[in-house]
């Protein structure tokens, strides 16, 4: 049996001239590690190669873990940034949390250089290709 999640999407606000920006598509995850968890929104970005560029608040709960390997990604404003590959455990949840399934084991590709870390968690084609994504511009479904 599949299951599905519905996201509305996340107001961007205004660019410079005031004119609106679009919003943005977003899902809820939970990640979790032997040292602790980390859950909230995911920007889900078709543009990155990955499964996930992590926030902060992600790379908390990194710390201490071996990475899997070294990589380095192209990044469309600085060129190839060099990244830790680590492996968590993952899971889709609505956006009040009580409705969660597992993704299961996901590559984070964190920044050696903590000036390259993204505001915002960012979702791959490592962990979309294997979902039924649908997007609307209000609203994302998700089906497993």
């Amino acid at each position: 049996m599949s299951k599905k999640f519905r996201y509305v999407y996340d107001a961007d606000g205004l660019d410079e001239e005031g004119e609106k920006i679009p919003d943005i598509p977003v899902v809820y995850l939970v990640l979790e590690t032997d040292r602790g968890r980390a859950r909230g929104p995911a920007v889900l970005d078709t543009g990155f190669d990955g499964g996930l560029y992590p926030n902060i608040k992600v790379v908390r709960i990194l710390r201490g873990m071996r990475p899997a390997a070294v990589k380095r990604l192209e990044h469309s404003l600085w060129g190839f940034v060099e990244c830790e590959v680590y492996r968590v455990r993952a899971s889709i949840a609505s956006p009040d949390f009580t409705n969660v399934a597992p993704l299961g084991e996901v590559n984070v590709y964190t920044p050696t250089e903590p000036e390259f870390l993204s505001e915002e968690v960012l979702v791959g084609r490592e962990i979309l290709n294997k979902l039924r994504v649908r997007l609307d511009g209000q609203w994302v479904q998700i089906e497993l």
